[in-house]
């Protein structure tokens, strides 16, 4: 040992010795720390890597997607489109308008003829009867009609159906009217003399109102090119006759009065109850009137399979 130190430079000797110590220290340490450095990163690998339920959903996720059907693109509208779909809610307004303008007239026509009537007394006696002068108009047919059919707006197909039937049942009741206030009674006496003078006044006021209505509705007809209908002569209307004694006078206006006052409500009740609409189930006179010709339907239906 001494011939080894003697013969090897002191100084370099205590260099190498400090040398060899720090490497045993060092090198140690960090080996440690690399393998600590690694043992982090390869844990954090492992948690930056999807689990297996994770990368079941994204395989999933990757075939919907891939199944999905492609969507279509939204066509905008062209131009010819849209000034087609413009004229039709142009031609709907004006069927539109000409339905309201009718509908307030008819209103009114039976607002006035129901407060005028009640001025006049009717007799009891002679509530049932059904005369063959009179005119039928089935408000069953009419109320449920099919308005299905192409190239026409539904307030267009509405008033073509509804306004000629319209025109042609007031038309009838005019020329009843124009009878019954013509009509002479024989051996009246002084109390039907001022019923006669009460009854003249309400026919005269219903035919000034029937004049005015019936020409509402020929106007608008026109205005929206509907061929106003030619209404024929009711040839049953000859048996009422001329001259007549005080109980067949009464008997007769109160037929009249009741009818066409049934006709004037159901009128009114098929334009503001509309079948298919909410307003039927929300209005308990609209749902009473659609299930009244529901019922008279029905009892059709039974007659027919007999």
């Amino acid at each position: 040992m001494d011939v080894f130190l003697t013969g090897f430079p002191k100084k370099l000797l205590v260099a190498t010795t400090v040398l060899v110590v720090i490497a045993m220290i060092v090198m140690p340490s960090e080996a440690r720390t690399l393998e600590h450095k690694i043992r982090h990163e390869r844990r954090q690998h492992e948690a930056l890597a999807p689990t297996k339920d994770v990368r079941m959903k994204l395989e999933s996720r990757v075939v919907e997607h891939r199944r999905r059907p492609h969507r279509k693109q939204t066509v905008l509208p062209q131009a010819k489109d849209t000034e087609n779909v413009r004229q039709k809610n142009v031609q709907s307004d004006r069927f539109k308008t000409a339905t309201r303008k009718i509908t307030k007239k008819l209103t009114n026509t039976r607002r006035f003829f129901i407060e005028e009537r009640k001025v006049l007394n009717e007799t009891r006696e002679y509530r049932d009867g059904m005369p063959d002068w009179l005119p039928t108009i089935n408000f069953v047919d009419i109320h449920f009609y099919n308005y299905k059919k192409r190239g026409a707006t539904m307030s267009e197909r509405k008033f073509a159906y509804l306004m000629p039937k319209l025109y042609k049942s007031l038309v009838e009741y005019q020329d009843i009217f124009k009878l019954l206030i013509k009509v002479e009674v024989e051996f009246a006496d002084d109390p039907f003399c001022s019923y006669n003078k009460t009854r003249h006044e309400l026919i005269g006021k219903t035919l000034h109102r029937l004049y005015s209505t019936i020409a509402e509705v020929r106007e608008n007809m026109v205005s929206v090119n509907i061929p106003v209908p030619q209404v024929s002569k009711n040839k049953n209307l000859q048996v009422l006759e001329k001259k007549v004694d005080a109980p067949q006078c009464l008997k007769n206006d109160y037929i009249a009065f009741r009818a066409y006052g049934n006709l004037l409500n159901n009128w009114y009740s098929e334009f503001r109850c509309p079948r298919g609409k909410k307003v039927i189930r929300n209005n308990s006179k609209c749902a009473d009137y659609e299930a009244k010709l529901k019922e008279k339907k029905d009892k059709r239906y039974k007659n027919t399979e007999r």
